[in-house]
């Protein structure tokens, strides 16, 4: 087996792949590349920089408190 990137932003290489998916020996994986957003939120949980809750009261409470409700 073999990985192949292809980088789509170049026509030449979207008719590669358009090529590539309609034969019977590859298979291919769309990788879906997170927004920065995203991959911020996803390096935050990995670090253990975020908040947990013992029960939803407790979440519904903080995020009251917040709010100034």
């Amino acid at each position: 087996m073999a990985t192949v990137i292809i980088d789509t932003r170049y026509r030449e290489a979207k008719k590669i792949l358009e090529f590539l998916k309609t034969t019977r020996y590859a298979k291919v994986f769309d990788e879906k590349i997170p927004k920065e957003e995203t991959r911020q939120a996803m390096n935050e949980v990995e670090n253990g920089e975020v908040k947990s809750y013992q029960s939803v009261n407790e979440l519904m409470d903080s995020l009251k408190k917040k709010a100034g409700v």
